[in-house]
C-alpha cells in the first residue's frame, strides 16, 4: 500500500499502532519474542520523501527461491575505485584480469533489504577505503533477492549467505585467500548475510562489522540465521536504529550504541526508521574517510548511566575505523553530532 503526503499522518499512526499493539499483554517468554521484533505484524518503509508503504509481515506471500545466479560481485581496486568488475561464481577467474591480490586484505560489502550494488552503503564505504588502502573490494550485490518483500528476502538470507561463503572457498581454491585476511561489512538484512556466510565458513573470518543488522523477525534466542560472535574471530556491530528496523540486542563480541542505538540526531520526523537505519554506515564511511577515526565510545551497562557519566572511564573504544578495536568486548556508548562530522572525539 503506497501513501501519499495527505495521508501520511494517518497511516503512521496506525502503523505504529500495529507495530505495538498486536496483542493482549504478554507473558514473560512472548515478551521477549516481542522485544526481539519477531513477533511484528507491520513495520513502515519510506519509498520516497513524504511516500510510505506499510510492510505486512503476516498476509505478504513467502518467495524465498534462490540460486548462486542471483549474486553478482563488483570488484573494486586502488587502481579501478570507481568501475567494478563484474564477477559471478562461474566467472571468478576473470579475476586474474584485475588487480586482485591475495596479498591485500579483502572487504567484502553486503547491503541490506531493497538496495543493489549502487546504493548508498556501498558508494560510501568504497570511497571511504580504496583512497587511502590499496585492498581488494568487492561489492556483493543480492538485489535479485533483496528487492522481493521483506519477509521473502529475510528467509533466504541463509542461502545467500552460503551462497556467499561458496564464492569465497573458490577464491580460496583458486587464488589461496587467506580467511585471516577477510573482512566482510554487512548492513541490515547484508548484515546478517554476512554472519550466515561466516558460520558457512566455520567462523574462520577475520572480522564481520554488523551496521544496524536488520530486526523484524530476528530473534535473541535463534542464533542460526543471525549474526552473532561466533560467526567470526571478531564481531563488531553499530546500533542507530535499535527496536525498530534494528535488532536492539547485543549481537557481537562488542556492540556500539551511537546515541542510545534507537534513534539519531539530525533525522527529523524518522517514523519509519530510514534515516536512523542508515546513519550506521555513514557512520562507518566516516570513522574511515577522515584518517582518524574520533568516534570515541565508553563501555558502560546503559544509555542512562553513560548520559550520567556513570561509565569506566578506563574502558574507552574508537567505535569501527578502517583497523577496528578488537581488544575490547560489551557494550560501548557514545555521541555524535547531528550532521557532517558526525564523530565528536
Amino acid at each position: 500500500m503506497v501513501v501519499d503526503y495527505n495521508m501520511k499522518v494517518v497511516v503512521v499512526l496506525a502503523a505504529l499502532i500495529m507495530v505495538v499493539f498486536t496483542g493482549p499483554v504478554p507473558d514473560e517468554e512472548v515478551a521477549t519474542d516481542l522485544e526481539d521484533g519477531a513477533n511484528i505484524e507491520y513495520f513502515l518503509v519510506e519509498t520516497s520523501e513524504g511516500v510510505y508503504e506499510v510492510e505486512d509481515l503476516v498476509h505478504s506471500e513467502i518467495d524465498a527461491a534462490t540460486s548462486e545466479t542471483d549474486l553478482t560481485y563488483y570488484f573494486f581496486s586502488a587502481r579501478n575505485p570507481s568501475e567494478g568488475t563484474a564477477i559471478t561464481s562461474n566467472t571468478i577467474r576473470d579475476l586474474r584480469n584485475t588487480r586482485f591480490s591475495t596479498s591485500k586484505e579483502t572487504f567484502f560489502v553486503v547491503h541490506g533489504w531493497k538496495s543493489n550494488n549502487l546504493s548508498s552503503i556501498n558508494v560510501l564505504i568504497r570511497e571511504a577505503i580504496l583512497p587511502q588502502h590499496d585492498v581488494n573490494v568487492f561489492i556483493v550485490d543480492w538485489s535479485p533477492i533483496a528487492r522481493k518483500n521483506y519477509i521473502s528476502a529475510k528467509y533466504a538470507v541463509a542461502d545467500v549467505g552460503k551462497y556467499l561463503a561458496e564464492f569465497v572457498t573458490s577464491l580460496v581454491s583458486t587464488y589461496r585467500l587467506n580467511l585471516s585476511r577477510v573482512t566482510f561489512v554487512g548492513h541490515s538484512l547484508g548484515a546478517h548475510v554476512s554472519g550466515n556466510a561466516g558460520a558457512a565458513l566455520g567462523g574462520e573470518l577475520s572480522l564481520i562489522v554488523g551496521l544496524d543488522p536488520a530486526g523484524p523477525l530476528f530473534l535473541r534466542t535463534d542464533t542460526r540465521t543471525r549474526l552473532d560472535p561466533t560467526d567470526a574471530k571478531f564481531v563488531q556491530v553499530i546500533h542507530t536504529n535499535a527496536g525498530l528496523l534494528g535488532v536492539n540486542f547485543d549481537s557481537g563480541h562488542s556492540d556500539y550504541y551511537p546515541n542510545g542505538g534507537s534513534s539519531q540526531p539530525g533525522c527529523i520526523l524518522d517514523v519509519a526508521g530510514s534515516c536512523a537505519h542508515s546513519r550506521s554506515y555513514i557512520y562507518y564511511a566516516e570513522s574511515i574517510s577522515n584518517g582518524e577515526n574520533k568516534f570515541i565510545a565508553s563501555q558502560c551497562k546503559n544509555y542512562l548511566r553513560y548520559k550520567l557519566g556513570r561509565c569506566s572511564a578506563n574502558e574507552a573504544s574508537l567505535m569501527a575505523g578502517y583497523t577496528v578495536d578488537k581488544k575490547v568486548q560489551g557494550s560501548y556508548y557514545l555521541e555524535t553530532n547531528s550532521r557532517s562530522p558526525f564523530a565528536k572525539g
